[in-house]
């Protein structure tokens, strides 16, 4: 099947690969980050055994339409084939297991691709069921890594009709890679483990592309942009040496603070256990020595100390291995200083596209609502705020793009079931985008807000077939003194007219912005408008 891409930088204008660097952390088979304290090195004998990544391996899907990408490690000078079908198709040497050889193979159509064989002087390896679709990286924080279903793999897993999507997940044209677990094909005996987002989002390009679908799924529980994005790019970037800074500074007036406040707790849990046993009062909980805004503080200057981390171990390995695009889904442990999300993900992107030496398209994944509606709190920070970042990355950076999540979440639970629209609205915005199909991929779009006396009206410039209002709900405004005032909201046409008790001459707009938003603008697509504001006022504690 033939696409027209977007129109992205052509290949004289590609960067060339990053030198190696030492990587500091990686996920285990549940998405969480461990510690490392060696270099990131592919698993290879000393003998003379020709080895590969463990992302080349039979059941795997290879990008069609593209010279495909093959390395792997041999000894210095030692003689390499490999064939495809029986017929040899690249020769090289091994350099020493510090240097990978590395070789191009024909591009493949979509579809069942040749038995590949790769021999050195003592081995063969042979690669079988291996098919050409499209190939996407998958990755972020808990909200990709949530599986289809609840299991020893992952305790907050389960989507909606879990018992029904399990069923139905018989697609053996999916494939899903994950390190450590190597290559799976897509049945209901391997479909629980896999993340849902990208299950979702993998069923509705089969559906239309008809075409194997290939996904590489690298995502952690917990983490933050910063360990994601290489640290070269992050050192680039203005903002973050004024992170960095401040990290350092924290962690060296509260980091003692902090280790004697963890030693005290584990000491006092002992206490209690040892007065249970022996039928005693138990002590007292020590008093912390940091305040909760410090501990606060301090949280969030690990990821920044830790930054390119996860990208060195989770991401890197995976170059230079085909893929089409990346869909990214986290930002909610980058909410409490979500003012500075937007520079870090665009030096994200920059990183990832350089190492793989094309820009490929990149999706972004709003938050899902959770919490309260409030615009931010000490404890999640600020949703409305990583949301705007999403947004503005996505209109900024070309080949981006942003789908909107904010209305499927749920209130007491971060891990919101309802994965099947954040994988179907993911891939829409991809099937318009990146394979030019004919659909519509968003929701609505407003357009320049007009303020009068009593009232804000905000035109619906795109995406307005079908539109409507679910409700008066979501939207606020306020006056000269800043303070916002829930509104109610009328359709007129292609307009949306907007009034608030108590504000006579409104000066700011507000929709969805919120860290659990009422979302009720959609078209007949069914897809909901983004979040946005007219204003520019401080969020959190400085507007406080």
């Amino acid at each position: 099947m033939k696409h027209t891409p977007l129109p992205f930088l052509s290949d004289s204008q590609r960067l060339p690969q990053p030198a190696a660097r030492p990587a500091r952390y990686r996920l285990d088979a549940l998405g969480c980050v461990s510690a490392l304290s060696l270099f990131w090195a592919p698993s290879h004998s000393v003998h003379a055994a020709v080895t590969l990544p463990g992302i080349l391996g039979s059941d795997m899907a290879v990008q069609s339409g593209e010279p495909l990408q093959f390395w792997g490690w041999a000894d210095a000078g030692e003689k390499v084939a490999v064939k495809m079908g029986g017929a040899v198709v690249a020769e090289t040497q091994g350099a020493g297991k510090a240097a990978p050889w590395n070789v191009q193979l024909p591009a493949q159509k979509a579809g069942p691709v040749p038995d590949i064989e790769v021999s050195g002087s003592t081995n063969t390896l042979t690669l079988t069921n291996v098919l050409a679709g499209e190939v996407w990286l998958c990755s972020g924080q808990s909200n990709m890594v949530q599986t289809l279903q609840k299991g020893a793999w992952c305790g907050y897993g389960g989507v909606l009709n879990v018992d029904t999507e399990v069923a139905s997940a018989v697609d053996s044209q999916i494939r899903v890679y994950q390190a450590g677990k190597g290559w799976r094909v897509c049945s209901p005996q391997t479909a629980p483990e896999f993340s849902a987002t990208a299950f979702f989002f993998a069923r509705q390009l089969r559906e239309r592309l008809k075409t194997p679908v290939g996904l590489l799924v690298a995502a952690g529980g917990g983490t933050a942009a910063e360990p994601w994005t290489p640290l070269r790019t992050l050192e680039a970037e203005p903002v973050f040496a004024g992170l960095k800074a401040k990290a350092q500074a924290l962690n060296a007036e509260f980091g003692p603070r902090l280790a004697e406040d963890q030693a005290a707790l584990a000491a006092w849990k002992k206490q209690v256990e040892e007065a249970k046993a022996a039928g005693g009062t138990p002590p007292l909980a020590p008093k912390p020595q940091l305040t909760p805004e410090q501990s606060f503080a301090l949280s969030d200057s690990a990821p920044v100390l830790r930054a390119g981390g996860l990208y060195e171990n989770n991401i890197r390995p995976l170059v230079p291995f085909n893929i089409k695009g990346a869909l990214w889904y986290q930002g909610e442990s980058n909410a409490r200083r979500g003012e500075l999300y937007a520079p870090v993900m665009k030096r994200l992107i920059e990183g990832w596209r350089e190492d793989w030496g094309k820009p490929f398209p990149f999706v972004l994944v709003t938050l899902a609502g959770f919490g309260k509606p409030e615009t931010w709190t000490p404890t999640q920070g600020s949703y409305p705020l990583v949301r705007e970042a999403q947004i503005r990355v996505a209109r900024e950076v070309p080949g981006a793009g942003v789908v909107c999540a904010a209305d499927v979440g749920d209130a007491t639970n971060i891990h919101p079931p309802n994965k099947q629209a954040v994988g179907r609205r993911a891939a829409l915005w991809v099937l318009q985008n990146v394979y030019a199909q004919t659909l519509v991929s968003a929701g609505p779009v407003f357009g320049e807000v007009v303020f009068s006396a009593e009232k804000a009206e905000v035109p619906v410039r795109e995406n307005a077939e079908g539109l409507m209002l679910k409700g008066p709900e979501g939207f606020e405004l306020a006056g000269a003194d800043g303070k916002f005032h829930p509104a109610q909201a009328v359709l007129r046409g292609s307009w949306i007219v907007v009034t608030a008790d108590g504000v006579n001459r409104p000066t700011a707009l507000r929709y969805a912005f919120q860290n659990m938003p009422a979302c009720t603008v959609y078209n007949g697509a069914g897809l909901p408008a983004l979040p946005f504001r007219t204003d520019r006022w401080s969020v959190g504690p400085a507007a406080e």
